[in-house]
């Protein structure tokens, strides 16, 4: 850097394009304040900001080389500068407004603990329950179910449903007696528009579960209950499943314990090794719909 003038100063540097070809830049610049070093963010450090960036991460990393020696210097700075002051405001903003966001996010992402009443918080829960590894639902034991599949609690409950959200050729392997194979999401959907009149002597429950019952078992719980609200936002709390379990263990577990009430008594893992392709597919069909899946349920995505 060599002074021209006084309190004025011209940066000259050159770069190699190509092999034989090269490119002379100067930038006049003039007396300024240090504090602005976000103005002369390159357009690559801008493209992080859609990712993220961190409150207290230095400046100096997000500028170009040549302004970085300038910074560092502490010599004038450009004429620019002034034009940038808009560009300045609009990056400091959109800095604080992602890491609010952010907060936010993880704040409402926090599962919360379930109270012993229903979702619609109208009665108490008909069958007891434990602290599972989901805190976000309601986790029954083995014990529970087998005593629910055998009509101990007949007087308060009058129908129930099993819901394994395995995949089908794990069901077809062995799955509780009674138990409906639903693994995707237009199969809640449907689970959905099935209401009983749900009253404190006439229950009328749901009870999900997978192979531990740690992934896809709560993943389907959760979509039940937040398109139940979604459906449901007009008569809040009202539901038309207010009463939902999660098996604790899966069934795996149950099959441990309860072998006889399982058909065919037997056990096939996710991860088996002769249904590799098989969980490929499923695993992918349980993600996303067919075209004639969309166009169906189109209208209900939209009202729900």
């Amino acid at each position: 850097m060599d002074s021209r003038s006084s309190g004025t100063s011209r940066l000259k540097w050159t770069e190699s394009k190509t092999g034989n070809k090269m490119f002379t830049c100067s930038l006049q610049f003039d007396e300024s304040s240090d504090d602005d070093i976000e103005k002369l963010m390159t357009p690559s450090s801008k493209r992080k900001l859609e990712t993220s960036f961190p409150r207290d991460s230095p400046m100096e990393q997000y500028v170009s080389p040549c302004f970085q020696e300038l910074f560092q210097s502490n010599g004038p700075r450009p004429k620019r500068f002034r034009s940038f002051e808009g560009r300045k405001n609009l990056f400091q903003a959109t800095i604080q407004s992602q890491n609010e966001d952010a907060h936010n996010d993880y704040k409402e992402n926090i599962p919360h603990e379930q109270t012993n009443k229903t979702g619609d918080e109208q009665y108490l829960l008909s069958l007891p329950t434990i602290s599972g590894n989901v805190r976000d639902l309601h986790n029954i034991t083995p014990q529970t179910l087998f005593d629910l599949m055998q009509d101990s609690f007949k007087d308060v409950i009058k129908t129930f449903r099993i819901i394994d959200c395995r995949y089908p050729y794990e069901y077809a392997g062995g799955h509780i007696k009674g138990a409906e194979n639903i693994f995707t999401e237009e199969g809640i959907l449907q689970l959905l528009h099935q209401k009983r009149t749900h009253c404190e002597n006439e229950r009328h429950i749901l009870v999900f579960h997978c192979e531990f019952s740690s992934e896809r078992g709560p993943k389907k719980c959760r979509f039940l209950r937040n398109k139940d609200r979604q459906l449901n936002k007009d008569k809040y709390p009202n539901l038309n499943h207010p009463e939902v379990y999660l098996l604790q263990g899966g069934y795996k577990a149950f099959f441990q314990s309860y072998k006889e009430l399982c058909e065919p008594p037997s056990y096939v893992p996710m991860l088996h090794e002769d249904h590799a392709n098989d969980m490929r597919v499923f695993r992918r069909k349980s993600k996303s719909w067919t075209a004639g899946e969309k166009k169906q349920y189109a209208l209900m995505n939209i009202q729900i």
